[in-house]
This record gives C-alpha cells, structure tokens and sequence, in this order.
C-alpha cells in the first residue's frame, strides 16, 4: 500500500513565537543613547570632522568652514 503513504516528508513545525518586546526597555535604552551622544558632542572641537581627525587648531582670521 505505497500509494497512500506520502512521498515527501511532512514539513517542520513552524518557529515558536519571539518574545514580545519591552517597550519601556527600549525606550529608556534609545533615550540614553541619544544623551551619551549629544554629552560627546560639545563645541566646535568635537564636530564630526574635528572629532574624527584629531585636530583642534585655532585661526586669528575670520571663521571659515575649512579654518
């Protein structure tokens, strides 16, 4: 009686659920990462560019964007 078993294996149960998030959790995580970068990011040496490279020059000149 070959004809009624199946051919293929029956597929796998599916996944259980994932746990449902913690809202407040992740709200308090977001909102401290959002105030440890702003707390880094104070005055005109710790701008992206000045921050990444390193340099903190001062010029006697006008400001410009490149000084």
């Amino acid at each position: 009686m070959s004809f009624l078993t199946p051919k293929i294996p029956a597929p796998p149960p599916p996944p259980p659920a994932p746990p449902k998030p913690d809202i407040g959790r992740a709200r308090a995580m977001a909102e401290a990462a959002q105030r440890e970068e702003m707390a880094r990011r104070r005055g005109r040496g710790s701008t992206i560019v000045a921050g990444a490279l390193g340099e903190k020059k001062t010029t006697d000149g006008t400001p410009t964007l490149m000084g």
